[in-house]
């Protein structure tokens, strides 16, 4: 079963885990070097957040997660991975997508959908906020959003939280684009 939305904001489901945690836990973590990129947060925020500001990225990503694509009826997917270290946090913001934008050549960010899978059951404090919504779930649960809609993610426990980030075209408006 693929899932297909034609607003892909505030939905959520479960895929089945194809993965194991040797998959992703050592994946050569390193902080992602621009604290600012491909997203639009306060000002203020780099401010009260500090160092805690940010997210670790992988030197290396295992093959095995572009298995998700096959879940979601999206166009040019493209996957990554993120680890939050506790106390590590991404404050309200929007995404910008520029990279993405780049390499798909997408005129209207609108158009973009970004669907978090946890890769571990949610433990105390790993959160993710997309708006209103507060997100958490077992292995597998996904929940997405559409363009600019305004999110957060953070780690306020005690153990490193990983997601699988896909990042798609929703089909229905990308080909109303073109």
């Amino acid at each position: 079963m693929k899932y297909t939305y034609s607003d892909w904001n505030h939905q959520k489901g479960t895929i089945p885990v194809f993965w194991n945690k040797e998959h992703y836990v050592n994946s050569g973590w390193y902080r992602h070097p621009d604290r600012t990129h491909g997203f639009s947060t306060e000002d203020n925020n780099y401010k009260i957040y500090g160092d805690n500001l940010g997210v670790y990225i992988p030197e290396t990503m295992d093959p095995i997660f572009e298995q998700a694509f096959n879940f979601f009826n999206l166009d040019e997917l493209v996957y990554s991975l993120s680890m939050y270290q506790p106390g590590m946090i991404l404050p309200w913001h929007q995404d910008n997508y520029p990279t993405y934008s780049k390499n798909k050549q997408v005129q209207d960010p609108e158009t973009v959908v970004r669907v978090m899978v946890l890769l571990h059951n949610s433990e105390p404090g790993h959160q993710l906020w997309i708006e209103d919504q507060f997100c958490s779930g077992v292995a597998g649960s996904w929940f997405s959003w559409q363009g600019r809609t305004r999110h957060m993610a953070a780690n306020l426990g005690e153990t490193n939280r990983y997601v699988l980030q896909i990042t798609g075209l929703c089909q229905k408006k990308h080909n109303a684009a073109n």
